[in-house]
């Protein structure tokens, strides 16, 4: 068992107990066999009483191991796409962020630095240690990566700090923060990102819970880490409707705090019940279909349909036995736990499902036009809200 991550309190009230999650739900195999013998964990959310941040008590650290196989990567996705470079011209414009330095941390394939690279002239260097080295000109700028885990050590300030979705991974959580307040210059920029807590738990997003993630962030607990490690919020929001917290920081401003959530929002006496109908009416749903003999298939090859699948302990040779992503390299792997396989949207032309289960509704409109595109006619269902019905 392990402490909070943001205040190190050790009393904490049960939300949830998910046995037998994957240990890295993007970690696709590249077999069935191997896919059905990953590495399982058990996810105990719960809420600290100390200051109200949520989290897996059950996570062991050592057991997460990225591999090569690692992808969860959205950019192949236009929407996704289009997020991402206005979110890179907002930040540019704002803090006037061309021709400077920036640090990414845990930048994956580096998307989102590219765009704040080329579009702002900038000269960005990304840390990651899944990534292969690279140098390279991004229009007017330069991007660099680095494959070894961020540190401050001998990097020199820099005008720009981000992170995105990395500090929900992390069980030393302050530490990894004060460094990168370290290597920030005193009016810099801290971009911060991280999936919402309160998107799972008020919102009843369940598929979003996964075992790599020790920390799921509510709003305050979000401020206090950063605000503890030695930064200031500046502005503290959300976005892709609603799914992902997001928090600009600076070392000169005084915070303006949150005042949507309060400090110690209790959620255990509501989610527990929620969670257990969710799974229950899905179980319902899904058995139903398979009774019926109408074939359904899921999009989205990532946390939430690996999630989805597990938490529901829904294997492939019972219902659902394929996930469709546009991501080519994806194809033919195969997800940890319950095994269905991955194919490209081409499939469907010939499976011809019944329904189609979008594991994001922020994609409905790209599934849809390629559904059209394709000349596939069935049914389009979100699988959020959570609650089937």
């Amino acid at each position: 068992m392990i402490g909070c991550p943001v205040c190190l309190g050790s009393s904490a009230r049960p939300l949830a107990t998910l046995p037998a999650m994957p240990l890295v739900g993007c970690q696709f195999a590249r077999s069935r066999s191997e896919a059905v013998g990953a590495g399982l964990g058990t996810i105990e959310l719960v809420l600290c009483k100390g200051c109200g941040h949520l989290y897996n008590r059950a996570f062991e650290p050592e057991r997460v191991a990225y591999t090569s196989d690692y992808d969860n990567a959205l950019h192949h996705s236009a929407r996704f796409r289009a997020e991402l470079e206005a979110i890179a011209d907002r930040l540019i414009q704002a803090h006037d962020l061309r021709g400077k330095s920036i640090v990414e941390i845990g930048c994956g394939g580096a998307e989102f630095l590219s765009f704040m690279c080329a579009r702002g002239g900038n000269r960005g260097v990304g840390y990651d240690p899944t990534q292969k080295q690279k140098k390279a000109r991004v229009g007017a700028g330069s991007l660099t990566i680095i494959p070894e885990t961020f540190s401050s050590k001998g990097q020199a300030a820099a005008d720009a700090v981000c992170a995105l979705h990395v500090l929900e991974h992390l069980s030393s959580l302050e530490g990894t923060l004060r460094q990168a307040r370290e290597a920030i210059k005193v009016q810099g920029l801290g971009y911060f990102e991280v999936p919402n807590g309160l998107f799972i738990v008020r919102d009843l997003s369940v598929w979003d819970l996964t075992y790599e993630h020790v920390s799921y962030f509510l709003p305050s607990s979000f401020q206090r880490a950063l605000e503890q490690s030695g930064f200031y919020v500046r502005q503290l929001t959300t976005r892709f409707g609603q799914q992902y917290l997001v928090a600009e920081t600076s070392a000169a401003y005084p915070s303006q705090g949150f005042p949507d959530a309060p400090p110690h929002a209790d959620f255990s006496d509501t989610f527990p019940a929620a969670l257990a109908e969710i799974l229950a009416n899905w179980r319902r749903r899904l058995d139903s279909l398979a009774a019926n003999g109408r074939r359904a298939i899921l999009w989205g090859a990532g946390t939430k349909a690996v999630s989805f699948l597990n938490m529901l302990r829904h294997p492939a040779d019972r219902g659902i036995e394929y996930l469709i992503d546009i991501n080519p390299t994806k194809a033919h792997r195969f997800v940890p736990g319950t095994a269905q396989e991955i194919m490209p949207p081409e499939f469907l032309r010939e499976y011809a499902p019944d329904v189609v289960f979008v594991m994001n509704p922020e994609y409905l409109t790209e599934i849809h036009t390629l559904l059209n595109s394709l000349r596939v006619e069935c049914e389009v269902v979100s699988v959020l809200p959570a609650v089937a019905p």
